[in-house]
C-alpha cells in the first residue's frame, strides 16, 4: 500500500529519477570519504547508503587491537557529535565487531549542498577527536 501511494504521488519516471539522484549523491559522498585518509568505507555502498569509520591509520598507535577500538570509540563519538547539533542525522551499525556510520540519503528534498554540509561537519569533528586523541596519547 506505501509503494502504490508513493509511485501514485511520484509516477514511475519520477520515481526512478529520485532513487538515482540519491545514488548519484552517495557516490559523491563516499568518493568525499575515499579521498580523506582520515576516514574509512568498511562496506561497499549500497544504494544509497555509506558505511564508514574513522581509520584505525588515521590514529597514532601501534598496537592493532587497541587501534580497532580506538576507531570504534572515535567512531561513536563521531557519530554523536554531528546529531547532537540537530542540523544532520545519521545511524550506527556494527559489523564485525566494526562501529561504523551510516548515512542514508532518501530525503526527498535534498541537494549536493546538503551533503557538502554533512561533509563539512564529519571532516570538522573527526579532526577535532583526532587531534585531542593524539595528544591524549
Amino acid at each position: 500500500m506505501k509503494l502504490w501511494m508513493v509511485i501514485r504521488s511520484y509516477g514511475v519516471t519520477e520515481l526512478q529519477e529520485v532513487i538515482r539522484k540519491h545514488v548519484k549523491l552517495a557516490k559523491y559522498f563516499k568518493a568525499l570519504l575515499f579521498a580523506d585518509n582520515k576516514f574509512e568505507v568498511v562496506v561497499p555502498r549500497n544504494f544509497a547508503m555509506v558505511c564508514f569509520r574513522v581509520s584505525p591509520l588515521a590514529l597514532a598507535t601501534v598496537a592493532n587491537d587497541s587501534c580497532n577500538e580506538d576507531s570504534n570509540r572515535l567512531t561513536q563519538t563521531l557519530l554523536e557529535s554531528p546529531n547532537g547539533s540537530g542540523v544532520v542525522y545519521m545511524t550506527h551499525a556494527v559489523i564485525e565487531g566494526v562501529y561504523v556510520i551510516r548515512v542514508a540519503i532518501g530525503s526527498t528534498l535534498i541537494k549536493e549542498k546538503h551533503v557538502s554540509v554533512l561533509w563539512d561537519m564529519v571532516q570538522e569533528y573527526a579532526s577535532n577527536l583526532l587531534a585531542k586523541f593524539t595528544n591524549i596519547k
